[in-house]
């Protein structure tokens, strides 16, 4: 490791039960398919980071997984050519281990598990690319069963989106619409404008409960098939579900549904997805062990050698920026995510130059 590159860093670390502070800790060692990064910016508003601080993370585990910087150290036998000096972007199973984790000064990543940020996209912009951009790529491609662009769906079907003007949301929108679906995005009216930017073809208010499942089905005309349900939580299933036409079909999930929500309509399958296999280690995750998915692992390699393709040709933006500074202002974000005060825009810290 260069001499340039302290053997300590500020990183924000789990302590107890629900508590996380700025700590000095030692800088990662790198394992041989490892880069070190300094990191630039670490992204939030992802509801892992502040659910692993309140509910999941061990003592000692670095917190935070969405970021960008310079890679400043290379490990021995690296998967993809990164060099020194390389501007990358990407995400880590934060809050889970000590050394690893976006919320500190340096991170180590799996150089195949990174990319490289394109000419033109500002860093603080690409760090917004972690969690919410890969788990729009496994739902949508990955699977459901679908291709990237430039394939395209057959037909441009309709695509359901349940909490469009979230992080994953958004993306998923963009990819949808650069894959070929037309988008039926289900937010709230203050984000009408902001989710139509992005390309929904037509949006429908959550709020209007069982009517908002009929206004879906109106809009489809009864021929909707795909869905991805990025809220998962209080009416969402219902509502998505409801939305379904009477060839039943395949609604994706980021949290598993509940026995209620399967017996709605055995027709269509729900599909819970987890972005953490991506990495390929098996993990615990609460209660669940949660087994390692070499395939999961390769269609991220892919995604991630994608991106700035998806980026730079097919117009796949980043999720609204709101820039803030410092490690020591995390957890303030949290709050406001906990209170439901952050939406359609993505919190980003600027840890360094």
């Amino acid at each position: 490791m260069s001499t340039s590159i302290p053997k300590t860093m500020k990183a924000l670390v789990q302590e107890d039960k629900k508590k996380a502070s700025v700590k000095e800790i030692a800088v990662p060692a790198l394992e041989p398919n490892d880069v070190l990064v300094k990191v630039q910016y670490t992204a939030q508003q992802n509801p892992t980071d502040w659910k692993h601080a309140a509910f999941l993370s061990p003592p000692g585990a670095i917190l935070g997984c969405d970021f960008s910087g310079t890679v400043v150290a290379l490990g021995t036998n690296l998967a993809v050519p990164l060099k020194v000096g390389d501007k990358v972007a990407g995400s880590v199973h934060g809050g889970l281990y000590p050394d690893k984790g976006s919320n500190a000064e340096y991170l180590r990543a799996e150089s195949d598990l990174v990319f490289k940020v394109p000419e033109g996209l500002k860093l603080d912009e690409a760090a917004t690319y972690g969690i919410g951009w890969g788990t729009a790529c496994q739902t949508l491609v990955h699977s459901q069963g679908q291709q990237f662009p430039p394939a395209k769906v057959a037909g441009s079907p309709w695509l359901l989106i349940y909490g469009a003007s979230s992080s994953v949301g958004l993306f998923a929108v963009e990819l949808a619409k650069a894959m070929g679906y037309k988008v039926v995005a289900v937010c709230s009216p203050h984000s009408y404008d902001l989710v139509k930017s992005y390309g929904a073809d037509e949006l429908v208010d959550y709020h209007d409960g069982d009517a908002a499942s009929a206004e879906i089905k109106r809009i489809t005309g009864g021929t909707l098939e795909r869905g991805l349900d990025t809220i998962s939580e209080g009416s969402s299933f219902k509502i998505a579900i409801g939305g379904f036409g009477d060839k039943g079909g395949r609604l994706n999930a980021i949290l598993p549904p509940p026995d209620e929500a399967k017996a709605i309509r055995k027709d269509i399958e729900i599909v819970n997805t987890l972005m953490y296999t991506i990495f390929g280690k098996p993990f615990k995750f609460g209660p669940n062990e949660i087994p390692a998915n070499p395939k999961d692992r390769e269609f991220a390699v892919e995604w991630l050698r994608r991106t700035p393709e998806l980026i730079t040709k097919f117009g796949i933006r980043s999720n609204p920026v709101v820039l803030r500074g410092g490690l020591e202002h995390v957890t303030e974000g949290w709050q406001e995510m906990k209170d439901g005060k952050v939406s359609g825009k993505k919190l980003v810290y600027k840890i360094a130059e």
